[in-house]
């Protein structure tokens, strides 16, 4: 019996031959595949007339999110997600040339989520790179875990434990994470609302002016209920070398008649703050947050109005959320360098705040209104005040088009008194 000489590659290539024999017919392989996510594209324009002069910034930022959600065996499942976050600046009026300028802040494309799940009764639980999902928290990514239950009916019982947080530039909203990176920005605002220069001033100038903050590991557990009409919703996170939050939700909606409905929620958040931190910044403090809001609709006609207060110890700067508002209510849009950046905020607070809101067909169409003032250390103070009319058209269930115009006053008294003005136009589809 002769043998015959295979070389390496067709010994190579039948077993390429083989896999592919044996190997899962793709519609096989992703029938049970649930693929999620959004394209969406925006333009905004962002104008500041301030008492020396005026700063414009406007530019195009298109996003990118899918997430594949597929059944690996038994109980496990398998979550990948992938992101694309691109910014261009656009036209540079003083220079008369169109500036291609790209911010690319940790990469166009990159993995969004990337976890391990595991279902048993009505207990889940995921492990790996993640959306947080806190009520302190918007849109953040972690790595960590994750633990929901619901046993009981209306109740749902979660903990979570993260010890890596993203924090880049462009994905994480807010100033707090802007300290944790060292940015002199944060510095600036910090300086700002506390009255004084002395913040940790080593770091704040010169060659280490983007030395970092270690923000610590993310913990909290929470329980949220949903008895019709009422929900509520109770939170505890500590950011182990920031703060730690308390936080309590109590919501109700009643419909009066098919037309007519009245609802309420009122929020409570308490921050202590670390140790570390008072160390790194010593006007950092604690702080409490409340706010209500009341609403109805009438007929196709929405209206909300209510109160946001704060009050930090000593006029100092705390933090109410850990990345972007949170689910704190939020009212308008521009987040002014010194207002209502529940992420770094100072001193003493007192807004009011109104919204009215009317849908025909597919458009809706609506304005937001807040004005309060903010008392900081050394008795300065600033008034605020914005309005944003709205337009959002949904083309169909996945494509939307949408549009706000806000203008915002800022009074510093003693200082500035200066306008900004803030435009968006958003596509957005959804799958």
């Amino acid at each position: 019996m002769k043998l015959a000489k295979i070389s390496l590659a067709t010994l190579v290539a039948l077993g390429a031959f083989s896999s592919v024999a044996s190997a899962t017919p793709l519609e096989e392989a992703i029938k049970n595949v649930d693929v999620s996510g959004f394209a969406r594209y925006r333009y905004e324009n962002v104008n500041t007339e301030e008492t020396v002069g005026s700063k414009t910034s406007a530019g195009h930022k298109f996003k990118f999110i899918t997430n594949f959600k597929a059944a690996i065996d038994d109980n496990f499942f398998g979550v990948v997600g992938l992101r694309y976050n691109k910014a261009d600046g656009s036209g540079n009026a003083a220079a008369g040339v169109t500036d291609t300028t790209v911010v690319n802040n940790g990469g166009n494309l990159n993995i969004h989520q990337l976890y391990l799940g595991y279902t048993y009764g009505n207990t889940t639980v995921t492990a790996g790179k993640q959306v947080i999902g806190t009520f302190f928290t918007d849109d953040a990514i972690g790595t960590g875990a994750k633990i929901v239950n619901k046993d009981i009916e209306g109740l749902t019982l979660a903990a979570i434990a993260f010890d890596a947080l993203e924090n880049d530039a462009q994905e994480s909203d807010g100033a707090l994470l802007g300290f944790a990176r060292g940015k002199q920005a944060a510095f600036k605002k910090l300086s700002f609302i506390a009255g004084t220069g002395a913040l940790d001033p080593a770091n704040t100038t010169g060659t280490n002016a983007e030395k970092s903050y270690d923000a610590g590991n993310l913990y909290g557990v929470a329980a949220m209920g949903s008895y019709d009409p009422i929900s509520f919703q109770l939170w505890y996170a500590s950011l182990t070398n920031v703060t730690d939050l308390l936080a309590l939700e109590l919501a109700g909606d009643f419909d009066v008649t098919n037309d007519i409905n009245v609802g309420f929620k009122g929020q409570f958040v308490n921050s202590d703050a670390d140790s570390s931190i008072k160390k790194a910044a010593p006007d950092y403090n604690d702080g409490k947050f409340y706010a209500g809001e009341l609403s109805t609709e009438l007929y196709g006609v929405s209206l909300a109005a209510g109160y946001i207060g704060y009050k930090v110890d000593d006029r100092g700067i705390t933090s109410f959320s850990f990345e972007d508002q949170g689910s704190l209510i939020d009212v308008a849009e521009q987040r002014n360098d010194y207002v209502l950046d529940y992420t770094l905020i100072g001193g003493k607070g007192n807004f009011w705040f109104a919204k009215l809101g009317y849908g025909i067909d597919k458009f809706d169409l609506g304005v937001d209104y807040i004005a309060g003032t903010a008392k900081y250390k050394g008795g300065k103070e600033t008034d605020y005040q914005e309005v944003m009319p709205s337009i959002a058209y949904k083309y169909s269930k996945k494509l939307k088009f949408s549009t706000f115009y806000s203008w915002a006053n800022i009074d510093e008294k003693g200082k500035d008194d200066y306008d900004s003005t803030k435009y968006r136009f958003e596509a957005k589809y959804s799958f």
